[in-house]
């Protein structure tokens, strides 16, 4: 394999990593959204949840 497939290689697993790593990130998001879960800074450093903005209560 020349350097050319090795660039071709490294720049497809940085990506793959990259994509991966966004998948991950947002299904933490997404699940602490379902269960209202804070995070721990927000625990100890924040108050109560602000109302959500615009959103009809109905």
């Amino acid at each position: 394999m020349g350097d050319s497939g090795l660039i071709y290689m490294l720049a497809f697993t940085t990506f793959a990593l990259v994509i991966l790593f966004l998948i991950w990130q947002r299904m933490r998001v997404q699940r602490a959204k379902e269960t209202g879960e804070r995070s721990s800074f927000t625990d100890h450093h924040g108050g109560p949840p602000r109302p959500h903005q615009g959103v009809d209560p109905r």
